[in-house]
């Protein structure tokens, strides 16, 4: 299993090195239930930053530590300021690291790319259907929510006809 807290250190590094200060990591996670991402950056109300990895990077001998690191340095540019967002600053940025080091940043990465050739991300199932009685929209809810416990307080978006469960 990959030491997510020494690559962290590791990819700090790597941007303090070319001049860039990624923010005050409040906590590294190893994120064991996630299906469809690699990782996740969440700012906290106090300005630092939490990062998740996917457990799946740590222990898959399959996926190259490099691979590990593009994850990794992917959320650490989210912590730089103005780089929430897949635009503007963090393009910028993931760009001029790509060439610096050879990494391949960017928004979505598929398993293949990761070395996983048979990897695919698990879909939850959806539990919850409901129907528009007016125009016969459908909406569809993996898990539950305030739509999904009260629908029928809410209105088509389409027609404003009422929701029916399917």
């Amino acid at each position: 299993m990959k030491d997510l807290q020494s690559l962290g250190a590791i990819c700090i590094k790597e941007l303090e090195d070319v001049g860039l200060k990624p923010g005050k990591i409040k906590a590294w996670h190893i994120n064991d239930r996630a299906r469809t991402r690699w990782g996740q950056c969440r700012k906290n109300p106090d300005g630092t930053f939490e990062i998740e990895i996917a457990k799946q990077l740590l222990v898959d001998d399959r996926i190259s530590e490099k691979a590990c690191k593009e994850t990794i340095l992917h959320e650490l540019l989210h912590t730089c300021p103005g780089c929430m967002k897949h635009t503007g600053m963090w393009k910028t940025y993931a760009r001029y690291i790509n060439s610096l080091y050879g990494y391949k940043i960017k928004r979505v990465t598929l398993g293949k790319e990761k070395g996983v050739e048979n990897y695919e991300a698990k879909q939850q199932p959806v539990k919850y259907v409901y129907i528009c009685e007016v125009c016969g929209a459908v909406v569809k809810r993996k898990r539950e929510s305030k739509f999904t416990r009260n629908y029928k307080q809410y209105r088509c978006g389409r027609c404003g006809g009422r929701f029916r469960k399917g």
